[in-house]
């Protein structure tokens, strides 16, 4: 990255992953300052302090609040020019800038005086960032004092109105720092907080992991924070609205390998009282010596944690096993104050000794279920081997396939490095379930409580969905969970067809059957939704590890795990060469760590290298975002992946020796481009040595 362009400090952020690079030249930014300078002069750059986001969405119209502190590290005052690209597509009634008590007055710029703005920063800082927001209106202000190795507060708020399309609402707060701190951001946080006459159903964010609640049914708050970070990507968050039910929503992005879609699915707010789906559960502790200490204590808070917050309805029962079995009572009990301070005694009294008798232990908890209108579910807690009774993998295996005749759920929790992790995945999959590592130095009371607390409250069971309008294909998660309060479905796999599509949710409540229905929705076109590859990849890569894992290896889908790996920049245990030895150290406890990938190759079944190994495949199998990693190595641009080779950024889709077109950067031909192909400019702004394919033609820019 050239100097000069480290005059550009970005005052917006909204977190993400640290970046690890000195070598990402683009500059990012949603607020940004240009120092004025003297002649010969070097201004060190500016940092950001901390950067807060409070948005209130009322009815679709958004009043977005920014409080922003920078620091000057020079030695004497500056003044510079902030802008602020808008949100593309807003429509602004309201900008205000604030620096101290005194407001600022600014000018908002249309789209086309803009570019040229653009284009003239980025002409004479030598700096593409910038052309990513060509086509966006632009806030201009004046900013002055900025005292010597002081602090400068600011304060902006606009108003923009949200568009709504197939029944999903979209906000984006436009945000991309990367390198242009000098330090790290202490706090970045943001916070929304929607209403809507209609009730909103499904909330998602592809860019950020956030924190979703709902207050009611026309309420809910968004929320994300971090610390110590250096953001680097935009701010997007969708919302639908919907009188259903179960609400569906549907996003869809057709590129030239085909269609890629995502089915969402939440039920409506439930309030306290509310109508649930009661449930049938089984909580298998094992009490064998290697549970003992601190793992026997918190198994045993873990348990009273369960049965304290059981709805009164529910009906359970506990097995306690070792080299032997030991069941709280011959069958399911209804969840009265009695029953429960009965089993919670139950739990006092276990200690732990002998062997582990893993088969007996998960037989003895199926042969307590009961068919009915209730969903059956079992956790099942080891630390260890089968030691006892059965113990070779594909008999037990065999043996609860034959136990499981009323399809109950069942859901594992391994604790340590020296469980079976082939058959405790094995268990989970083939029982419709999930499992769960815990590392010795993890709280299990803490990781067994907050699991039990997303599946206590069931609303549909047994689910389906029927596509209409469209051909599926490679969809997950394959088996479909159970619907849950405050819980929402994912769904993301490959299409072919041209719509419209029409979308059934079909699940039991109870004895009763409720059907959901997505009427005739258009396919989306354009680039909206151009994470959704990306995803879907990530989904499938868990799977494709998963098959390997249990399945032994073949040739075949480990070249399709490189491949998709390569294409979208997603670390896995064949493609942890895409980051340094350094970066893999920080890696280390999902897919990239060369343990994984050992245990994968060689079939271990337990230690270290195997428990990374399933913790990185479940990882990949849930992940509700696109898979990015924070590398020197890789940087992401939109839809598209680019590799740092040879002191250029590269596109994936790019392969080596085939012809290119060379442009000068900087150039009256660059930028003669960028107008006739504006759709170009968001990833030529990755840098300005790279080479991206677009439209079936590779570009080389050259400095």
């Amino acid at each position: 990255m050239k100097s000069q362009g480290r005059y550009l400090i970005i005052l917006a952020a909204l977190a993400g992953l640290a970046m690890l690079t000195a070598a990402a030249p683009a500059l990012r930014a949603d607020g940004l300052i240009i120092p004025d300078r003297r002649p010969g002069e070097r201004v060190p750059p500016l940092s950001v302090k901390y950067h807060h986001v409070k948005v209130e969405i009322v009815n679709q119209v958004a009043r977005t609040s920014v409080d922003q502190v920078f620091i000057n590290h020079f030695g004497r005052d500056i003044e510079g020019t902030y802008i602020f690209p808008v949100p593309e597509g807003a429509s602004v009634s309201e900008f205000a800038m604030y620096v101290g008590n005194e407001r600022v007055k600014g000018e908002i710029l249309d789209s086309r005086e803009a570019r040229r703005i653009y284009e003239d920063i980025v002409r004479r800082m030598r700096d593409p960032g910038l052309l990513e927001y060509i086509g966006r209106d632009l806030f201009r202000a004046r900013v002055f004092p900025i005292p010597a190795n002081g602090e400068k507060r600011v304060q902006i708020s606009y108003t923009e109105v949200l568009k709504s399309e197939n029944g999903l609402v979209k906000y984006l707060y436009p945000l991309n720092t990367e390198k242009f701190s000098r330090d790290p951001l202490e706090d970045v946080s943001i916070s929304i907080r929607i209403e809507s006459q209609v009730p909103i159903v499904n909330v998602y964010s592809p860019s950020h992991k956030v924190s979703v609640r709902k207050d009611g049914e026309g309420r809910a708050r968004v929320g994300y924070e971090d610390g110590h970070v250096r953001p680097d990507k935009d701010f997007l968050v969708y919302y639908s609205l919907s009188k259903d039910d179960v609400g569906l929503s549907f996003m869809n992005w057709s590129g030239p390998d085909g269609g890629y879609f995502m089915l969402l699915a939440s039920p409506r707010f439930a309030a306290p009282g509310d109508k649930i789906i009661n449930k049938n559960i089984v909580l298998v502790l094992d009490s064998s010596g290697s549970m003992s200490g601190a793992k026997i204590r918190q198994a045993k808070e873990a348990a009273r944690f369960v049965l304290n917050h059981l709805d009164r309805r529910d009906e359970f029962t506990l097995v306690d096993f070792d080299d032997g079995v030991a069941a709280f009572s011959e069958g399911l009990v209804p969840a009265t104050g009695d029953n429960v301070g009965r089993a919670l005694k139950f739990v006092d009294a276990i200690e732990d000794s002998g062997g582990t008798n893993i088969n007996d232990a998960l037989i003895g908890a199926l042969s307590r279920m009961r068919d009915g209108d209730r969903p059956n579910y079992i956790l099942f807690l080891t630390d260890g081997l089968p030691t006892v009774g059965t113990t070779e993998t594909a008999d037990i295996l065999r043996n609860i396939r034959k136990a499981n005749g009323l399809r109950s759920r069942v859901f594992v929790f391994g604790v340590g490095n020296d469980v079976n992790t082939e058959l405790l995945d094995r268990i989970a999959s083939d029982h419709r379930g999930t499992s769960v590592y815990i590392a010795e130095t993890e709280d299990l009371e803490v990781a067994l409580s907050s699991f039990y607390e997303k599946i206590s409250s069931p609303l549909l069971a047994d689910l389906s969905v029927d596509f209409k309008g469209i051909e599926t294909n490679q969809v997950y998660p394959r088996d479909l969970p159970d619907l849950f309060k405050g819980s929402q479905l994912v769904l993301v796999g490959t299409y072919r067809g041209r719509g419209p599509v029409s979308v059934v949710l079909t699940g039991k409540s109870g004895r009763e059957e409720k059907r959901f229905v997505l009427e005739s929705r258009a396919l989306a076109g354009g680039s909206q939704f151009n994470f959704l590859p990306r995803l879907w990849a990530t989904r499938r890569i868990g799977y494709l590890l998963e098959e390997i894992r249990l399945q032994g290896s073949n040739q075949e889908l480990v070249d399709e795990i490189r491949r998709l790996g390569l294409k979208y920049g997603i670390v896995t245990p064949f493609t942890s060469f895409l980051v340094t030895e350094k970066e893999q150290l920080t890696l280390a406890l999902d897919a990239a760590a060369p343990a994984a990938q050992e245990a994968i190759a060689a079939r271990q079944t337990f230690g270290v290298g195997a428990v990374k190994a399933a913790k990185a495949t479940q990882a990949f199998k849930l992940e509700d975002r696109a898979a990015q990693v924070a590398s020197e190595r890789i940087l992401y641009k939109d839809d598209k992946t680019f590799y740092l080779k040879d002191g250029v950024w590269t596109d994936s889709e790019y392969k080596d020796g085939a012809p290119t077109t060379e442009v000068k950067f900087n150039s009256d031909e660059f930028f003669r481009l960028i107008r006739e192909k504006p759709g170009l400019a968001k990833y030529l702004s990755a840098g300005d040595n790279l080479i991206v394919v677009f439209e079936g033609v590779n570009y080389r820019i050259v400095e």
